[in-house]
């Protein structure tokens, strides 16, 4: 075999010598992207040394430029829709060097040369093949960029320098280089592979192909050449094995040489180490991302320039209850969401498209029975030509803000309308008093006794009117500013009701009113006793102010449902349906007189929620005009 080869070594390097052009754009080649189309054809004219060609995957002529015409001498109406074999070189089949077939198997940009007999001599054409996809992913069209580099080897045989010129070519790129037999014994190899596995020259020398490679996670070397019968080509990545043992990640473009019966092989190399790392930072960093995407609790869509879906995240899919796959490649209309909102949206998405900024806005849409409010915030995402590709749609539920700020609209508003009423109310008895005590002022030593009395007693009824509001007021406003602190302890609720029944015993005995207490036990409740004592005493005063003369009020104290119970009845004029729903509101004065012309401040029931609700119970009113009322309490019971 070594006699073979030494025998054979001139006609080695000759055919090596044909293939160094395609050896010196390897690296390139690996870099070569397939969206050249456009960008050669728009510069073609500033580039008068090459040729162009555009094919089909069936080597169908598609176009060619003007170079390409004049150096074959036929017109494009006479080549376009032939084969390019046929149309440039005279051929009845593709190329024997030819390797479009490969170029669409593996969708990725590479060259080789091309020799042709032209005037009785060799030319050579260093061919770059472009893939062209469709935007399914597949290969629809192939540029072919071809350059004559015929100068080239006249210029290397002046020199008679080839091999060197050759293994250079290597060095210089950074890629390493092996010649090696079809048994995988080391023919040459450049000073970089022995260099990227620690190995010292001599070292190297001795070594064979399953030294240094491990196929585990790639092409084992049989399947390699198994491969190569067909094609004398083949691309493929691998672990080569450093003196260490350590395994290194490399590219390897191997080309096979027939030589005499014999298959030599020859392998450029290119070491992935930090390619690797990189992609393996990026598969986590998309990892992580994707992470944070299908767990985030917003949703996120994706949208291509024509509206329609190409991602969404799992919380869109647990709001719709529709699957992923049902939005993929779908418009919003598609789905069937409101067609005015649809149209919003496309209209917000052009914006974005068309001015290239974030834009947020708001939505509202009904979900499962509920109207739900989104704020949509779109981002634009970018090609590789700064042009807004696609938009990421990030959609956040905001409902709970906006009923809260329609909540909190409403209160002020309320309130408002509530401090009118009161600053009227306190207004009042002024606007009663101030005429008495001018007249008091101007003639009180001419009015007789009775007169005076009088009018001291409206000034009285005034001022306890007013006492009382301010006092009212006062609570309510302690208890909405929190500054009412609640000190939660066991109290007996019948104690409550007779301490307050001797405060209005008086009125009781001037109206003639009968007070009916039933209570089955000394029910106690868990509450603070200021605020509770505060609404009893509320309630009974107003069932002695609006219960007639003769009268009767009936006081039930119980338990039901787990919590006790206090009701307070009168048989008084009662109180019809319309007024029954402003009592415990604060935009609206619901103050009468009672049967006697007792006034009230309209804040007492007002205070009585505020307190009853602030110690976890609730008020009831039970109400007809001209027959009476029932008020009910409720609070916890004391365990």
């Amino acid at each position: 075999m070594t006699q073979t080869f030494r025998e054979s070594s001139e006609h080695l390097q000759q055919k090596i010598k044909q293939l160094e052009a395609e050896l010196k754009n390897v690296k390139q080649s690996y870099e070569a992207k397939s969206g050249l189309f456009k960008h050669l054809f728009r510069n073609a004219k500033n580039r008068t040394q090459d040729n162009l060609s555009v094919i089909d995957t069936d080597f169908t002529l598609v176009e060619v430029n003007n170079n390409q015409l004049k150096q074959i001498g036929k017109k494009r109406a006479d080549i376009i829709g032939q084969k390019c074999y046929k149309a440039i070189y005279g051929l009845q089949k593709e190329c024997e060097e030819c390797i479009v077939k490969d170029v669409v198997a593996s969708k990725k940009a590479n060259r080789f040369l091309k020799s042709s007999e032209v005037n009785n001599s060799i030319n050579f054409e260093e061919k770059l093949i472009n893939p062209v996809l469709n935007e399914h992913g597949e290969v629809e069209r192939l540029v072919i960029e071809s350059k004559d580099i015929s100068g080239y080897y006249q210029l290397v045989d002046k020199v008679g320098q080839r091999d060197d010129f050759f293994k250079n070519i290597f060095e210089s790129a950074g890629d390493a280089f092996l010649i090696h037999d079809s048994k995988g014994n080391f023919l040459d190899f450049g000073s970089n592979l022995p260099s990227l596995l620690d190995y010292k020259k001599e070292e190297f020398k001795k070594l064979r192909i399953d030294d240094i490679d491990d196929p585990t996670y790639s092409i084992k070397f049989d399947a390699r050449q198994q491969q190569m019968k067909n094609k004398d080509h083949v691309l493929f990545e691998t672990e080569l094995i450093k003196k260490s043992g350590k395994r290194i990640p490399v590219e390897a473009s191997a080309t096979l040489i027939p030589l005499q019966g014999e298959r030599i092989f020859f392998v450029s190399i290119r070491n992935l180490e930090k390619r690797k790392v990189a992609e393996d930072k990026l598969k986590i960093s998309e990892k992580r991302f994707r992470t944070l995407v299908e767990n985030a609790s917003d949703i996120i869509m994706r949208f291509n320039r024509e509206y329609r879906f190409l991602f969404v995240n799992n919380a869109t899919v647990k709001l719709l209850h529709i699957e992923k796959k049902e939005f993929i490649g779908k418009r919003n209309e598609d789905i069937g969401f409101p067609k005015s909102l649809c149209e919003f949206w496309e209209r917000e998405m052009e914006f974005v498209f068309q001015s290239s900024e974030i834009n947020v806005v708001e939505f509202s849409i009904e979900l499962n029975g509920e109207l739900k409010y989104f704020d949509w915030q779109l981002i634009p995402e970018f090609d590789d030509n700064g042009k807004v590709a696609t938009i990421m749609a990030i959609a956040r539920d905001i409902t709970t803000r906006k009923l809260n700020e329609k909540a909190l609209e409403e209160a002020i508003k309320t309130k408002d309308k509530f401090f009118s009423i009161i600053a009227h109310d306190l207004k009042n008895p002024f606007n009663a008093m101030l005429p008495i005590v001018q007249i008091l002022k101007e003639n009180h030593t001419h009015m007789k006794q009775e007169q005076l009395t009088s009018m001291i007693d409206l000034i009285d009824s005034s001022l306890k009117q007013e006492y009382s509001l301010l006092n009212n007021l006062l609570e309510w406003s302690r208890a909405q500013t929190g500054a009412m602190q609640l000190k939660t302890e066991k109290i007996k609720v019948r104690e409550l009701v007779d301490s307050n029944l001797l405060l209005h015993r008086v009125k009781a005995e001037s109206k003639n009113i009968e007070v009916k207490i039933n209570s089955e036990t000394d029910f106690e409740v868990l509450a603070d006793k200021y605020t509770a004592e505060t609404v009893i005493r509320n309630l009974i005063s107003n069932a002695f102010k609006f219960t007639n003369i003769g009268g009767t009020i009936n006081i039930n104290i119980g338990e039901k449902n787990g919590e006790i119970y206090c009701s307070i009845e009168d048989n008084g004029v009662g109180i019809s349906t319309e007024n029954q729903q402003k009592l415990f509101r604060t935009d609206t004065n619901c103050s009468c007189l009672g049967t006697l012309d007792e006034t009230g401040t309209g804040l007492g029931l007002i205070l009585c929620k505020e307190f009853i609700e602030k110690n976890g119970g609730s008020i009831l009113v039970e109400s007809e005009l001209g027959v009476g009322s029932k008020f009910t309490i409720c609070l916890p019971k004391a365990t």
